[in-house]
């Protein structure tokens, strides 16, 4: 039983096997299609949160005037429609979280040039996204010290 545990709260570090509202498959958005990270996640550069896409962002080029056009028949799209009409943002679940003790402001990592894959992977391949990266302080400290900027505790507690 303990070992299921275990694998379950793996799973949940990785991404693995959490499941998301609507499938959403970075591989064909922005591999395929080429649409930039800050596209979607448009606050990254000038907040502490890169954001998850607000509805609009979905229904901006899914459901214009609120009539399903892009891969309208899919059933993505057809639940996307669904929350659209409700009035009900899509309730996506976080994969990268870090704890509440520790904080990572995105605008400062996107502004000193840091690429979105560094931490999150290549999402360009990834039809479900999964952490690919530990998150964890001596990751970032690794980071920070190749980087050669500042490494004291009040960089990210504070």
């Amino acid at each position: 039983m303990l070992a299921g545990a275990g694998a379950l709260a793996l799973g949940a570090l990785s991404g693995g096997g959490i499941e998301q509202p609507i499938p959403f498959p970075h591989d064909v958005h922005a591999g395929t299609n080429q649409i930039p990270c800050m596209y979607c996640h448009s606050s990254a550069d000038r907040s502490v949160d890169a954001g998850i896409p607000s509805m609009e962002v979905c229904a901006g080029c899914h459901l214009p005037g609120g009539v399903p056009m892009v891969a309208a028949d899919s059933p993505g799209i057809r639940t996307l429609t669904a929350y659209w009409n409700a009035g009900e943002a899509v309730p996506w679940v976080r994969i990268h979280d870090i704890p509440d003790h520790a904080h990572f402001p995105h605008m400062m990592h996107v502004n000193a040039g840091v690429e979105c894959q560094e931490c999150h992977g290549q999402v360009e391949e990834m039809a479900e996204i999964e952490q690919v990266s530990s998150l964890r302080m001596g990751w970032c400290l690794d980071c920070h010290r190749e980087r050669q900027v500042r490494t004291d505790c009040f960089v990210c507690h504070y």
